[in-house]
């Protein structure tokens, strides 16, 4: 495409952003910037032309407590959802969820989410009695799950469905975060600031700042910039 082409487009492209956020017309818009630019992550650029976030027609939302920031993407087919007692979901500026992440919340139980976070595809972010509560600069690879509670499971009357949940309390994940494919992290667990989890690590304790862990449970196995043993 020639350079008087992409101006065009791009001059298009940000025209429609700019109306994404009208009441009636918005969806629309959004849906021909989207044409224009291309696929999935070609999308992204659609988040940085104007302040407005660039939001899905195909996202699915039903939260009356969110918060989006400014330069937010939200992909196709990402769902928000808050029961009647859910809390607030926030996201910070320029915070991206890719496709067939679903975020949910009831019980009082919250999902805040920091500054240029991204949270790639089908991860599952809860926020049930206890709630996710991740820092800014985070990297969260696919399948990765956060859940803040757990089922009761001891009374042998009753189906573990219908037993209360529990909570040993809020997830937290400091600044600077990064987590491997498919890591789990159950509930009262904090994940200090820098720290690396690698893939298809269960997260049951708290770990401390600039460390990497792996393994199910997670363990510590080095520190980083520490020189690993040859």
């Amino acid at each position: 495409m020639s350079s008087i082409g992409f101006t065009v487009r791009r001059k298009i492209t940000t025209t429609l952003m700019r109306w994404s956020s009208l009441p009636r017309l918005g969806r629309l818009c959004t849906r021909l910037a989207a044409a224009f630019r291309g696929p999935y992550k070609d999308r992204r650029v659609l988040a940085n032309l104007t302040p407005n976030p660039y939001i899905s027609p195909r996202a699915q939302i039903h939260c009356p407590h969110l918060s989006v920031g400014p330069h937010c993407f939200i992909d196709d087919d990402v769902t928000i959802y808050a029961h009647p007692d859910g809390g607030e979901v926030r996201l910070g500026e320029g915070v991206h969820l890719y496709r067939g992440t679903i975020v949910e919340i009831g019980c009082g139980g919250s999902v805040i989410i920091g500054a240029h976070t991204h949270i790639q595809s089908h991860c599952n972010v809860k926020g049930f009695l206890g709630s996710t509560l991740i820092g800014r600069n985070v990297q969260v690879a696919p399948h990765c799950g956060f859940s803040p509670y757990e089922h009761g499971f001891d009374d042998l009357g009753a189906a573990i469905r219908d037993q209360e949940i529990v909570s040993s309390g809020d997830i937290v994940l400091e600044d600077n975060v990064w987590l491997g494919l498919h890591v789990q992290l159950l509930d009262g667990v904090t994940i200090g600031k820098g720290t690396v989890v690698g893939a298809g690590a269960v997260v049951t304790k708290s770990l401390p700042p600039n460390c990497v862990a792996v393994g199910v449970p997670a363990r510590v196995v080095r520190q980083r910039g520490a020189k690993r043993a040859s």
